[in-house]
């Protein structure tokens, strides 16, 4: 899993085992990141995959007031 901050183009990865993982990792990326920058995610933009349309990282999203952009079906970016 690969996180971009774009106005920056830091990046930190992450290794998963399953794409099931990805919320967890996304959870405990926002914790890092909102803790050592004291900036709160506010956007994310996502490839279509099952693992960000889940009703769990749907919810999630909303309780902490994310909005997704959702990447369109065939590209790349």
């Amino acid at each position: 899993m690969l996180f971009i901050y774009y106005n920056t183009r830091m990046v930190w990865v992450a290794f998963l085992k399953a794409k099931s993982e990805a919320l967890d990792t996304f959870k405990s990326f926002k914790t890092l990141v909102e803790n050592k920058s004291d900036i709160r995610i506010k956007c994310l933009r996502l490839d279509i995959g099952g693992e960000f349309t889940s009703n769990d990282f749907n919810e999630f999203c909303e309780k902490y007031g994310i909005k997704k952009k959702l990447s369109i079906e065939g590209t790349q970016q």
